[in-house]
């Protein structure tokens, strides 16, 4: 008589083997036999078969850690599908496509559905070679493969040119779709979804459902905001303490990087300097209504970050940020209508440029002078030279930065054609 709990336990395209089923015998999974599992078999943890569930039933962002097995849900969630896209393409059967974000995470999502499961996969990275394809071509594509993997790029492109219809596809994995909150294609792709009869099952796959910061009463009208985009609902595993188990754990330490000396008096110049600046606009009575923009927001902005900078790394990071700045600031001037936002714009990139004048005086800014930076940088650079590649020494001195292409130096000049870029 077989204990009910040596049975095999199985959902509808997953099955779990257990000793009882084996077909090698209930010795099967002993410690001298685990050589014979072949790499490709994963038992699928409690919080994914939690979240499978829960995409079997209804459109779902998938909320997990990094490093937490996303993808693999998606896999599961593809093969409990499956069967809708076996065969040839409609009438008789759909596709499933993935979508990520850049061409590098192609090869990534191909290898691991092919790695768990036994579907055809099509992989579509180059958006100029793929946009040349004939509509006969993509034809093609779509009866040969089962699975279809790109970019968010291309498969806007395919949708748009009516290549593949989105009653075609059985369901649309969108991965880092917290994207879609943005101008994105992800969220071009959702308003195509509003006009189709049929639009296929969504599955969202994100390790950080808010893209950026947000104040925590904003928390949950962001969240709602994705709901809404991407049409399901968000959700992560119920326990917790179960999935720090399986999450990456970080090494974390604290570096004493010491006091920074500048005995030249370069950084008491910069300081003092935006200081002053600092001072002075926020002297400014510059009455500010409900809905009129603050003239000095944004000359507060670049001045406070250049003295953070200034502080944190040093005088020669802070005279490349100021180059930064210029050229940033330059194009707000260029297109800036009215006149008050427009001086204190000026003010700042004339503030600016000051700052540069002063480091010219103590260092070229053609070349890297390791006195000007602070001890946090270098030992920054030091914790980043263990992980070089030894075939790249000649990157160890700074010989290699004041050598390199003089494209790379941030253009003081106030020409127009500088906007180009």
């Amino acid at each position: 008589m077989k204990s009910p709990a040596l049975q095999p336990l199985s959902m509808a395209g997953l099955q779990l083997m257990t000793p009882a089923s084996s077909p090698m015998g209930p010795f099967f999974g002993l410690p001298w036999q685990q050589e014979a599992i072949h790499d490709n078999i994963y038992t699928p943890r409690k919080y994914q078969v939690e979240l499978l569930e829960a995409a079997l039933d209804h459109n779902t962002i998938v909320c997990l850690n990094t490093g937490s097995g996303k993808t693999f849900i998606a896999v599961l969630l593809t093969k409990e599908l499956a069967h809708q896209i076996r065969g040839d393409l409609n009438p008789h059967a759909k596709r499933t496509v993935f979508l990520v974000n850049s061409a590098n995470q192609v090869a990534q999502q191909v290898s691991a559905v092919r790695t768990h499961s036994d579907l055809k996969v099509g992989e579509y990275s180059d958006l100029e070679v793929n946009a040349s394809w004939t509509k006969e071509r993509w034809s093609q594509e779509f009866t040969k493969h089962q699975v279809l993997i790109m970019t968010c790029y291309v498969a806007l492109t395919v949708l748009k040119n009516g290549y593949l219809s989105l009653s075609d596809i059985n369901l649309l994995v969108f991965d880092e779709c917290h994207l879609a909150i943005l101008d994105h294609p992800y969220r071009e792709i959702m308003k195509l979804c509003e006009s189709c009869p049929s639009c296929p099952r969504i599955l969202g796959l994100t390790a950080s459902i808010l893209n950026g910061k947000c104040d925590p009463e904003e928390l949950e009208e962001k969240i709602q905001k994705l709901e809404r985009i991407l049409r399901s609902d968000a959700e992560t595993a119920t326990d917790l303490v179960v999935l720090d188990r399986y999450t990456s754990q970080p090494c974390e330490i604290v570096v004493d990087c010491g006091p920074f000396t500048d005995r030249s008096g370069l950084y008491e110049r910069l300081l003092m300097e935006l200081e002053a600046a600092l001072d002075f606009i926020n002297d400014c009575n510059v009455a500010v209504h409900s809905k009129e923009r603050d003239s000095t927001l944004i000359s507060k902005q670049i001045l406070s970050d250049c003295r953070a900078v200034l502080v944190v790394l040093g005088p020669w990071c802070a005279d490349k940020v100021a180059g930064m700045m210029v050229r940033e600031l330059q194009k707000y001037i260029k297109h800036e209508q009215e006149e008050l936002h427009r001086k204190f714009l000026l003010f700042t990139d004339t503030l600016l440029r000051k700052i540069h004048a002063l480091c010219e005086e103590y260092f070229s800014p053609a070349s890297l002078d390791l006195k000007y930076v602070t001890p946090k940088v270098m030992k920054l650079l030091e914790i980043l030279r263990k992980y070089k590649p030894y075939e790249r020494q000649q990157f160890e001195s700074v010989e290699w930065y004041n050598n390199r292409n003089q494209d790379n130096y941030v253009s003081w000049s106030d020409s127009e054609d500088d906007d180009d870029d």
